[in-house]
C-alpha cells in the first residue's frame, strides 16, 4: 500500500535510487546490459587489484536513472568481486541527476558529477576519475590507483615512520632503504 502512495506521489514512477547502493542491486539493474553481462577485468587490471596489501575502498557516485552509470558501476562491482582481495572495496551511492541528493554525502565528498569515483588510501582520499561510458574502466582504474599510491608513496620515501606502518611491497618502488642491502657507516 504504502509503494501505491509514493509511486502516485511521484506521478506513477518508482523513487530515484539514491544513497548506498549494494554491489547486488547496482548489477541486477545493469542486467539488461549486455556489455555488463560480458564483462571480464583485464588480465592486468586485475592483477594489480589483486597486488594490494594496504586497504583501497573506493566510494563510486552515481545516477542509477542512467544506464551508463549502471553499467560503469556494475563493472567496477564485478572487477573488485573478481579481485577477491579483502582490502580492495567498493561502496556505491546513487545521487539525483541534478545532485541535489543525498545533499550530506555529495557536500562531504565535494562530487560535482556523476558519475565519479573517489579512490582512498590510508583513511584519505589519494585520486578521483570521472570515467567515460564505454571505456575500460577497470584499466583506468587500476592505472589510476598505482600512479596515485606510489606517487605518495616517492614523496614519503624520506620517512621511516610512514614506511614502517605502510605495508608497500606491491608498489615499484626503489626502496632500499627498507629493504636492503644494508651496509654499516
Amino acid at each position: 500500500m504504502m509503494m501505491l502512495a509514493v509511486a502516485a506521489a511521484t506521478g506513477g514512477q518508482s523513487p530515484a535510487l539514491v544513497g548506498y547502493l549494494s554491489k547486488d542491486r547496482i548489477v541486477a539493474l545493469a542486467a539488461a546490459d549486455p556489455s555488463v553481462a560480458a564483462f571480464t577485468p583485464s588480465p592486468a587490471a586485475l592483477a594489480s587489484f589483486v597486488a594490494y596489501v594496504d586497504p583501497v575502498p573506493l566510494r563510486v557516485f552515481l545516477c542509477a536513472e542512467r544506464p551508463a552509470d549502471l553499467a560503469l558501476a556494475a563493472k567496477i562491482g564485478r572487477a573488485v568481486e573478481a579481485a577477491a582481495n579483502p582490502v580492495f572495496s567498493a561502496e556505491f551511492v546513487g545521487v539525483a541527476a541534478d545532485l541535489s541528493e543525498p545533499a550530506g554525502l555529495i557536500a562531504e565528498n565535494a562530487v560535482t558529477a556523476a558519475p565519479e569515483i573517489v579512490v582512498y588510501w590510508m583513511g584519505s582520499e589519494i585520486a578521483r576519475m570521472r570515467p567515460e561510458a564505454g571505456g575500460a574502466v577497470d584499466e583506468e582504474l587500476a592505472a589510476l590507483i598505482t600512479q596515485s599510491r606510489t606517487r605518495i608513496a616517492e614523496e614519503m620515501i624520506l620517512d621511516n615512520e610512514f614506511f614502517r606502518n605502510v605495508f608497500h611491497s606491491d608498489l615499484a618502488l626503489d626502496c632500499k632503504r627498507c629493504h636492503g642491502p644494508f651496509r654499516p657507516d
